[in-house]
């Protein structure tokens, strides 16, 4: 596809995730080297705030367009699931993003996946809100899943053709890890690729004597209810804490450590999307025995300015993949607390093996060991990391080529 065109970024809630603030310009990156002349644009519910955080980029922010009678549609789609009625009303405005973009980028990490805990106890259903609207875009539009991690979707056929049916429309799917790549590819789908997460891209910010007056080694650790409660259900989310807080004093036994809580969302739509309010409840409940050896990053506003304090850290410990791609993009060893396949592909993807990946329900059995042990290998593993990321810097160039010698052609509107 040549010549002025526009593409449009769709998939994301806000930039509050400072992930989705990663995804967007890593892929705003590629997307210029690979169409210079392009137009994006990038839909999100909070297009003035978002706008402020990547003032830097030529990107147009606008909102996500909605369907009229939107919360009706919510409640009848609701409705006609539990009847196992197989129909589904669009909640977003397919219509609009088709007349105002030439090409669609569906992105936003794991969109295409369903927690752990509805596969465990069979609730999983035959909708998903992107897909909707990606069923009328496909038709008029290039559309591809990008930077993305997907599945797995259960046994349940129906709920599998669904999800695949859909996938197999699309002009591309880019994965960002091995093992969505090779589910999809064992379940039939050629059109298919395997490149690095568009958040590897983002270069390393300047940071003067960061680690001055620093005297004992730092341990990250982020935590997110959202993590928790995908893996086991929100009514155990509350009930974890205790465990965290014996992992907390764990980690201060390490000789010669501090430790610092780093939020890497914080969500103004849910309490269990937002890192930083389930984080202030942790650090408020700690025994005073262990409060100085712990500080709870509050003034972080973008994924750049949150890469600053990872960039201090000795070890990172992290539930959210995209805490974790910051700190490993520079050279940080990091530990990936898993509650989803994403996170075990995203180890396996940097490491070569799945080592560092530790289930969020085994954090008490094997993080504690697990970070004497990476601290001790710490220049090892950093010199690893930085060969890795220079590979992954390479694949880059690939990945432009491939968009740049893409033959898409528009679609008609009729």
């Amino acid at each position: 596809m040549g010549g002025r065109f526009t593409v449009g970024l769709f998939g994301m809630y806000g930039l509050y995730n400072y992930g989705c603030e990663a995804i967007a310009r890593g892929t705003y990156q590629v997307v210029k080297q690979a169409w210079p002349d392009s137009k994006v644009i990038l839909y999100t519910f909070f297009p003035k705030e978002d706008k402020e955080r990547i003032a830097d980029l030529d990107i147009e922010l606008k909102a996500i367009p909605e369907k009229k009678f939107k919360k009706l549609r919510i409640i009848t789609n609701k409705i006609l699931r539990t009847l196992s009625i197989n129909k589904q009303f669009s909640i977003w405005d397919a219509k609009k993003v088709i007349a105002e973009c030439d090409i669609v980028l569906s992105v936003g990490g794991d969109i295409y996946t369903i927690p752990l805990h509805v596969l465990d106890n069979k609730k999983e259903k035959a909708y998903n809100p992107l897909v909707e609207l990606g069923k009328t875009v496909v038709k008029h539009r290039p559309m591809i899943v990008w930077g993305a991690s997907i599945g797995p979707f259960g046994d349940n056929e129906q709920i599998k053709n669904y999800y695949f049916d859909h996938l197999k429309e699309m002009s591309l799917i880019v994965c960002r890890e091995g093992r969505s790549y090779r589910y999809l590819k064992k379940n039939g789908l050629q059109n298919t690729v395997l490149y690095p997460d568009p958040a590897f891209y983002i270069t390393s910010v300047d940071v003067h004597n960061i680690n001055s007056g620093k005297e004992k080694r730092r341990i990250g650790l982020n935590l997110s209810p959202l993590s928790l409660m995908e893996r086991m259900g929100s009514d155990r989310v509350l009930s974890f804490q205790d465990r965290i807080i014996h992992l907390i004093e764990e980690l201060c036994s390490i000789p010669d450590t501090e430790i610092i809580l780093v939020p890497h969302v914080v969500s103004p739509l849910s309490e269990m999307d937002n890192d930083l309010l389930f984080l202030e409840q942790i650090y408020n409940i700690l025994p005073f025995s262990i409060r100085d050896s712990v500080t709870l990053f509050r003034n972080e506003s973008s994924f750049l300015e949150t890469k600053r304090i990872l960039k201090s850290c000795d070890v990172l410990i992290a539930a959210r993949m995209h805490c974790a791609v910051n700190a490993l993009t520079e050279g940080i060893p990091t530990i990936i607390l898993c509650y989803s396949q994403k996170g075990v592909g995203m180890t396996e993807f940097v490491y070569g093996d799945t080592y560092w990946a530790v289930e969020v329900e085994r954090m008490n059995e094997e993080v504690p060991r697990k970070t004497i042990e990476i601290l001790s290998q710490g220049n090892s593993v950093t010199k690893e990391l930085r060969k890795r990321m220079s590979e992954i810097e390479q694949e880059k160039q690939k990945l432009i080529d491939l968009l740049a010698n893409m033959k898409l052609k528009k679609r008609s509107l009729d």
